[in-house]
């Protein structure tokens, strides 16, 4: 048997498992710090693509008569439903067409890692303009 010495209570033990449940209670506040980042990003990328896939719809018959740019406000709207469709955590809350511009607000809803029973909304607005004659813009 290790020889004790007098007043030797174990407190050493106590100490390391605060030191412990410390550790591991700050790796959980960085993952879901991470987590948030994450979704956060991903609801911004989710509303800019689907701004981006309505402003490509253009009146055509506008277009032709009276040369002025603008969305096709039906088929605007059914081409952000179409790419909203492809990510089933992601949904429209709004979407607004002026003339050329398509805003799009979009939330996700997440339950963050190690929550039972809680979830979490993102939300995130992106706005997308047609523009005449832009060709080669990208290279």
């Amino acid at each position: 048997m290790p020889h004790r010495a007098a007043g030797d209570t174990g407190s050493v033990s106590i100490a390391g498992a605060l030191f412990g449940l410390g550790i591991f209670t700050l790796i959980g506040l960085v993952l879901m710090h991470g987590q948030s980042l994450g979704s956060l990003s991903k609801t911004r990328e989710a509303a800019d693509n689907a701004a981006r896939a309505g402003a490509q719809q253009i009146d055509t018959d506008a277009l032709l008569s009276t040369g002025d740019v603008r969305l096709d406000p039906t088929e605007a709207r059914q081409a952000v439903d179409q790419y909203l469709a492809l990510l089933p955590t992601v949904s429209a809350t709004d979407v607004r067409i002026e003339e050329a511009t398509i805003t799009v607000t979009v939330a996700e809803t997440v339950t963050p890692i190690g929550s039972v029973g809680r979830t979490r909304t993102f939300t995130a607005t992106e706005s997308a303009t047609a523009l005449p004659g832009v060709t080669g813009a990208l290279e």
